[in-house]
């Protein structure tokens, strides 16, 4: 092909760019990046997702739909507002928009760049981290921090957000970052000192909404933590990158409780040193774990389901939840890993090991993606980004007879 002929079909694209605008034009020529962050409305209808590349994305479920709203998006803005029909998202201007699935603006209003914010159904309540894991409550004249209290941990140290999560039934709301094995009463440090250096509040806290005061910090986990509290504000619970889970009363939240390892068991605590290593574990209730169809390089059979933690979702309104392990893919199927764990509320052994498949492979791939998965727990939903597109797929749960199948996978 000529130069001369080149150059024509070059500027005949750029006039048919020309006469197709915005949005439009950015949804017929680009492909959407990786998903980074992800809410799901309650009925289950709808979700919107921000992208590594910037776009804004809501999703008709119902329909199988999706459309791109906006190619200039904060990527850890969004947030579906619970038993509402909106959202959150924040633009590269830094503006929060209060937006409804018919376009419809609530309010608008501008913030500090947000790496993950929540909102209740009154739309009174508006919490948001900073990416020195600060959370604050309000906006404008009217905010208030809540936990500023060091710059470290940090998601730029740490490479992921601070997770929140809110239970309006409970009037409760639970952050969750970096676990710490131990750590002071709540008593004994403020949660707003501006002057300390190191954080004493990036584990797992428990948060009272009405009065923003900590409740009680929930030690155990260590390193990245990802943790979120039920629905009706009874339980909290939690899950690391060092394979351990905890779960916890609200009522009692000095009773911490151990989830069961996968393979080994319950730790029996109190027991004298020098016995088989076999006594110190209680199996009486452990399940088959699902293993691969190939050995490893050892000639192992590896676990399917990961007991690292990238996500934890109710899934069953407040009875029962997923915890959702983080995994890298491989080129051998054989040897992938995507089961999450099913687990009731109060109970600390595993139920049931849910598939959820490797085609398309689920955003588990990296800790900085904790928001790419989101639940609605009353419509037994579960939504997840992608690790290598930027789609979507959505799973059902079915609570008769605990299986989780592959609804839709929308791109």
């Amino acid at each position: 092909m000529s130069r001369f002929k080149k150059s024509i079909l070059g500027l005949g694209a750029v006039l048919l760019i020309s006469l197709i605008s915005g949005v439009y034009a950015w949804q017929l020529l680009h492909k959407l990046e990786p998903v980074t962050a992800l809410g799901v409305s309650s009925d289950g209808r709808y979700a919107v997702t921000t992208h590594q590349d910037g776009a804004l994305v809501l999703w008709d479920i119902e329909n199988r739909s999706r459309d791109v709203l906006s190619t200039e998006a904060n990527l850890y803005s969004a947030y579906f507002i619970s038993d509402s029909d909106a959202f959150l998202w924040q633009d590269l201007d830094n503006v929060v928009r209060i937006q409804r699935v018919d376009g419809k603006v609530i309010e608008a209003f501008e913030h500090f760049p947000t790496y993950g914010h929540v909102m209740d159904a009154s739309f009174s309540d508006y919490l948001a981290s900073d990416v020195d894991w600060n959370i604050f409550h309000g906006h404008g004249e009217a905010i208030r921090p809540v936990m500023q209290d060091g710059i470290s941990p940090s998601f730029k140290g740490s490479g992921k957000i601070l997770k929140l999560t809110l239970s309006e039934q409970g009037q409760k709301f639970v952050s969750a970052g970096l676990g710490d094995r131990e750590s002071p009463s709540v008593d004994e440090v403020p949660a707003v000192a501006p002057e300390r250096r190191f954080s004493n509040y990036t584990g797992v806290t428990l948060w009272d909404l009405d009065t923003l005061d900590p409740i009680a910090m929930l030690p155990g986990n260590s390193y990245k933590v990802d943790a979120t509290i039920s629905p009706d504000g009874q339980w909290v619970v939690s899950g690391d990158e060092n394979t351990l889970g905890f779960f916890w009363n609200t009522d009692a939240p000095q009773e911490r409780h151990r989830m069961a390892s996968y393979n080994y068991g319950i730790l029996r605590d109190g027991l004298p040193e020098g016995l088989p290593e076999d006594e110190y574990w209680d199996k009486s209730e452990l399940i088959p774990v699902p293993k691969s169809t190939k050995p490893d390089k050892w000639g192992n059979l590896r676990s399917l389901a990961t007991p690292t933690t990238i996500a934890i979702a109710f899934i069953n309104g407040s009875e029962e939840f997923l915890r959702i392990g983080y995994s890298h893919y491989t080129r051998d199927k054989g040897m992938n890993r995507t089961h999450a764990a099913l687990f009731e509320a109060g109970n600390p052994w595993p139920q049931a090991y849910l598939d959820l498949g490797i085609d398309p492979y689920p955003s588990i791939n990296n800790y900085s993606r904790n928001l790419s998965i989101d639940s609605a727990p009353e419509a037994n939903l579960l939504v997840t980004g992608h690790a290598f597109d930027g789609g979507i797929t959505v799973y059902r749960y079915d609570p008769e007879v605990r299986t989780l199948s592959k609804e839709w996978v929308g791109k």
